[in-house]
């Protein structure tokens, strides 16, 4: 399984999300030498559980889901850039 494929079905395993979408940017960042050998990626992740939540703890959640892709052995998130949304803010257009 590939690491845009781990990222989705962790998203939707643990919050549920209800929309995914992910672009993988590493092509952008080649060389980078502090990649560590992770991916640059930017998602945007549609979840009830965002409801009447702020911004910065929604990114913690979605970083507390992909911990070990970000953080373990091999590490295959270098970087992410998130965009997390509730489903009335998905509704009205993102």
């Amino acid at each position: 399984m590939d690491t845009v494929e781990i990222i989705n079905q962790k998203l939707r395993e643990k919050l549920s999300a209800e929309h995914v979408k992910i672009v993988d940017e590493s092509h952008l960042h080649r060389g980078h030498k502090a990649a560590g050998g992770g991916g640059h990626y930017s998602i945007v992740v549609v979840s009830s559980q965002f409801e009447n939540v702020n911004v910065m703890d929604r990114i913690r959640l979605v970083h507390k889901a992909l911990d070990q892709e970000m953080t373990g052995t091999p590490k295959l998130i270098h970087a992410l850039q998130v965009k997390a949304l509730d489903a009335a803010q998905w509704n009205e257009g993102g």
